[in-house]
């Protein structure tokens, strides 16, 4: 793990303390458990996001299409991360910039 990861984990729910804000926080803990495999696959059930219970549904959802969209090589308009910052803005994913490849 890299200092921001340790530091976030080590603060939880307070980013500040590591000089991030919550959506850099929260993109950083995304794709840590993309590649730590920690987020396999497309199901919801099989991602343990626990530790962000404290967070409101939306941005929880947020997070897991983050990650699936960096794991899962989706088709972009956009980049993960600004689909990211949209859906934390909106409260809902642009599926129209970031969505899963036919199929998935």
């Amino acid at each position: 793990m890299d200092t921001e990861t340790d530091c976030i984990q080590r603060h939880p729910g307070l980013p500040e303390a590591c000089g991030l804000t919550a959506s850099e926080a929260a993109a950083i803990m995304a794709a840590g458990m993309g590649a730590t495999g920690s987020h396999t696959g497309s199901k919801a059930e099989e991602y343990d996001d626990s530790h962000n219970a404290h967070l409101p549904d939306w941005k929880r959802r947020c997070i897991r299409l983050y990650g699936d969209c960096q794991t899962q090589a989706w088709t972009r308009k956009a980049s993960c991360f600004a689909c990211f910052e949209s859906c934390t803005g909106q409260h809902e994913w642009p599926f129209d910039k970031c969505q899963p490849k036919a199929g998935q």
